[in-house]
């Protein structure tokens, strides 16, 4: 059996190649959209998980970090009702029940309602 790399063999693997590359950049991109942002949108009134309606609502900004017993695994700022996301910037967006004060997509407090 000859082991000749052919034009041929060539084109199948460009071919496999090209097949594959749209789901890797897919599956990059996805990871990047799933995690929480490392820094807040300038000049924008953020909820703080310390203090005002944050600390009463049990606010934080990882949901997974949360310890209320209403969290449910997947729950976060970003599929909830109350986040505005047409208004989003850098991975914060403006949140009715915090005031309209930006919170992080990856977030979570104890007024989680998903999103209909």
């Amino acid at each position: 059996m000859d082991e000749k790399f052919t034009r041929r063999s060539f084109f199948q693997l460009a071919v496999a190649s090209l097949t594959i590359i749209p789901f890797a950049l897919k599956a990059t991109t996805s990871l990047a959209a799933d995690a929480c942002p490392a820094k807040a949108p300038a000049g924008k009134a953020l909820g703080s998980p310390t203090e005002g309606m944050g600390k009463g609502l049990e606010y934080v900004l990882d949901a997974k970090t949360s310890k209320n017993a209403k969290y449910k695994a997947g729950s976060t700022c970003g599929n909830c009702k109350f986040y505005n996301a047409a208004k989003a910037d850098s991975g914060y967006a403006p949140c009715t029940m915090m005031g309209m004060k930006f919170v992080t997509h990856c977030g979570w407090c104890k007024s989680y309602s998903l999103k209909a």
